[in-house]
């Protein structure tokens, strides 16, 4: 999630995980032979794939720009019109294709007179509900991906709209 995070994290997905008599509790970490932190199994999902976190992922790049060329606010009649637009790059510089889920969220709108409106989602999946964005790629050693999100909120001059998002910033433990 680029927007709140700028690394990438790794993730085990273990599908047939019922037949390993795994032990629900802590369990220490190792990749590339290095220990890399804590995670825990979960024996009581109802899942047929474990997910493990393998902690940040140092050879995954994630960036999110603003792109300053297309953000605007603009005024209408009795509207205000707010432009975001931003670019999320990911940079696989491992020796072998991954596969990475990028998310971000949209504004969601529960006043009428506020609307929300999408130019350009890099063809995300999104949940109209709730406003994330999800979006699934494979990356070739070497490569990059470019996402660009661009909506636009319009909302009556006379009401007071915090378009700014502003959030705690949470470290996860590993």
């Amino acid at each position: 999630i680029p927007k709140t995070e700028k690394e990438a994290f790794l993730l085990a997905r273990i599908s047939g995980w019922e037949q390993l008599d795994l032990v629900e509790g802590p369990a220490n970490v190792y990749f590339g032979g290095s220990y890399v932190g804590q995670s825990y199994i979960y024996t009581r999902s109802l899942d047929d794939t474990l997910d493990l976190s393998f902690g940040r992922d140092k050879k995954v790049m994630v960036s999110r720009t603003k792109l300053k060329d297309f953000n605007s606010k603009s005024f209408s009649g009795a509207n205000k019109k707010e432009i975001q637009s931003y670019e999320i790059v990911i940079k696989n510089n491992r020796k072998t294709p991954i596969t990475i889920d990028v998310e971000d969220q949209l504004p969601v709108s529960q006043n009428s007179e506020i609307i929300v409106e999408v130019s350009e989602l890099s063809k995300a999946k999104k949940d109209d509900a709730t406003g994330k964005l999800t979006w699934t790629y494979t990356i070739a050693p070497g490569e990059q991906q470019k996402i660009t999100l661009t909506y636009s909120i319009r909302y009556p001059k006379n009401k007071a709209v915090n378009t700014r998002k502003y959030s705690r910033k949470m470290k996860a433990k590993f």
